[in-house]
């Protein structure tokens, strides 16, 4: 299939721009860092007029100087050599000299002369990093948004529109959920501390998952009803299935990712057993969200892309086969396609006047009396349609046959066609996607189908449209996964750029 470029261009557009663009926000960071503003909190009325520290190590940090900056004594330390120390930090009183402990914090100063302190990772400079993340994901959102917008107007049926959707809410939950602390880590930098961010960057991706769990649960029981309803009416199979493997998976995804957060907790001290479990946390919290946007996009276009009312001006209409009874007669669903297919050209002939060719598409399974294509014909026939408005297609296997072969057949009768296909609701989109992939600019129109169908059915097109896009599928989740890993471990890798 022919795949749209501009996608991948604006991807890595995007990824190498966010990586410089951290680079330089790292790089003017990194002189702020190499003092450390630590807030002493002014108690009620009481004055200060000194401050002195007591250190465990000597020769590690030292006190260059103190002011006060609205509810805090900020008190800064500069660096003398690497290494770690205690440091209390004691206040003494404007009014009787008295001396009480202020604060008490454990310090570190790294080769590279940045300082932070160990229990709570703060930093100077913490909060521009903060908002320098939460930014990246804006734009990343925004670029998202803007190739949907494009990739909608331009070729609504493409796997780029359904990406482009699905990454716009990947991007957009995790910078809304940044973006409060992220403002406020700015407004006042000393209220929150390092840990916040790395909290925050290392836990987002989880939180939003935990977060989703109401919807997940009413979506698993509701596709788990449907499934009990269709294996009732249709019989056991692999595909009347998917809905209760598709929930267990959920689920599963859910569960696991609460207990990799148990007891996981940020820390600069590099343990491979807590490493592994941040990375694993990182790496199934970025592939669940990641598909469950990718789920909920593919639902909301092919819902309206399966209510999706064409205009009247076609000059053929495809009815796409799905199986026909041993006697040729229709089953249900593909004449429901038929059905849907006849009312449009019908509506179209009463306030048009024009008359539509029908293309009945279909070929001749190994169980069937005869080519679907015929079959439908048969039915047209039945229901009034002239036999000379009826040029059948019945070589087709599946449905990227259907679109292939039947546009031969109407770029014979007429190459400037304007061309609707008939399908059932769920359908429309992936039958879009695979009639675009032939050259064939087609509208769609969707027949109904019983409510315990479609969410089985809207299943199997999302895993139709994760197959056929797989490639690009893999090089996202690559991306998504590194980027998951670097922010969920962002305080070593700062570390280590230090």
């Amino acid at each position: 299939m022919k795949r749209n470029h501009s996608f991948s261009i604006i991807i890595i557009i995007a990824v190498i721009i966010s990586a410089v663009f951290l680079a330089v926000v790292v790089r003017i960071i990194h002189p702020m860092a190499r003092t450390l503003d630590i807030a002493v909190p002014s108690q009620g009325s009481i004055e200060y007029s000194d401050f002195y520290i007591e250190c465990t190590e000597d020769n590690i940090v030292k006190m260059t100087a103190y002011k006060k900056s609205g509810e805090y004594y900020l008190i800064r330390l500069e660096g003398i050599s690497s290494g770690e120390t205690d440091v209390a930090i004691n206040a003494v009183h404007a009014e009787d000299h008295s001396i009480s402990d202020a604060f008490w914090s454990s310090v570190t100063k790294t080769k590279s002369g940045i300082l932070y302190t160990s229990n709570t990772l703060n930093f100077n400079g913490y909060q521009y990093l903060f908002i320098a993340v939460t930014i990246v994901f804006t734009v990343f959102a925004i670029l998202m948004l803007i190739h949907f917008i494009l990739s909608k107007r331009k070729r609504y049926f493409s796997y780029e529109t359904i990406l482009s959707l699905g990454l716009f809410m990947y991007f957009s939950l995790q910078s809304m959920a940044l973006l409060p602390f992220a403002i406020e880590s700015v407004i006042d930098p000393h209220k929150r501390n390092g840990i916040v961010m790395f909290l925050c960057t290392g836990y987002v991706l989880s939180v939003i998952a935990l977060f989703s769990t109401p919807f997940l649960l009413i979506f698993s029981v509701f596709i788990s009803s449907s499934n009990i309803k269709l294996i009732k009416k249709e019989g056991k199979s692999f595909t009347n299935l998917l809905g209760f493997v598709i929930s267990f998976m959920l689920l599963g995804g859910l569960i696991l990712i609460i207990l990799l957060i148990k007891g996981s907790t940020p820390s600069l001290d590099i343990a491979v057993g807590s490493t592994a479990k941040m990375i694993t946390r990182n790496i199934v919290a970025s592939l669940f969200v990641y598909f469950e946007c990718n789920l909920l996009a593919t639902f909301i276009l092919c819902q309206i892309a399966g209510r999706h009312k064409p205009k009247l001006d076609k000059d053929h209409i495809i009815i796409l086969g799905c199986g026909i009874r041993d006697d040729g007669t229709l089953f249900p669903l593909l004449r429901g396609r038929a059905d849907a297919a006849i009312a449009f050209y019908k509506k179209q002939l009463a306030e048009t006047g024009k008359a539509a060719i029908f293309v009945p598409s279909g070929g001749q399974g190994p169980d069937e009396c005869m080519p679907e294509g015929e079959a439908i014909k048969r039915y047209l026939l039945e229901q009034g349609i002239p036999e000379d408005h009826i040029l059948p297609e019945t070589r087709s296997d599946n449905t990227y046959q259907n679109m292939k072969y039947s546009k031969a057949i109407i770029d014979k009768d007429n190459p400037d066609s304007k061309m609707i296909f008939a399908t059932t609701n769920y359908h429309v989109y992936r039958s879009g996607i695979l009639a675009a992939s032939v050259g064939m600019n087609a509208d769609g129109v969707g027949a109904k189908t019983k409510w315990y169908f479609w969410p089985n059915a809207l299943i199997r097109e999302f895993i139709g449209m994760v197959v056929n896009g797989r490639k690009i599928h893999i090089a996202l989740c690559i991306l998504l996964v590194a980027q998951s890993i670097i922010l969920g471990n962002l305080q070593w890798l700062l570390q280590i750029i230090f």
